[in-house]
């Protein structure tokens, strides 16, 4: 058999392998970072978030708003030493995120079972 007759069967079996893979795979939410940060942060994202009223006055007071804390969700840090990940019903987590033109906050959430609650939002200096 000739090279090109081998490539281009090659290419036919791969382009029709792909094609198979994106119709059973295509509409698939793939997470791929298996990371203690990463796994808690989509843990708390896919929850639905309590903001109790105190805690949206003193976010208010620190020109924060609940974007802010949907992108803290998405690429903050998350504090394990600090946080209380030995409990059996809720964990909580101390999560730090510097907004762009913002100062620095740590916010403390409640992760239970069925949803995510805000506890504690503080400025903290670099």
């Amino acid at each position: 058999m000739k090279f090109w007759k081998k490539l281009l069967y090659y290419l036919l079996g791969v382009g029709l392998g792909t094609i198979m893979v994106m119709f059973i795979f295509g509409d698939r939410n793939i997470q791929c970072s298996y990371f203690p940060n990463d796994r808690v942060l989509y843990d708390l994202r896919k929850k639905e978030l309590t903001i109790p009223a105190e805690i949206e006055s003193r976010m208010q007071a620190m020109a924060l708003d609940t974007a802010d804390i949907n992108r803290m969700l998405l690429s903050g840090k998350v504090h394990f030493k600090e946080s209380d990940t030995q409990k059996d019903s809720c964990k909580t987590y101390w999560i730090s995120y510097k907004p762009d033109g913002k100062e620095r906050f740590k916010a403390l959430l409640e992760n239970c079972a069925d949803k995510a609650t805000l506890q504690k939002v503080k400025a903290v200096s670099e």
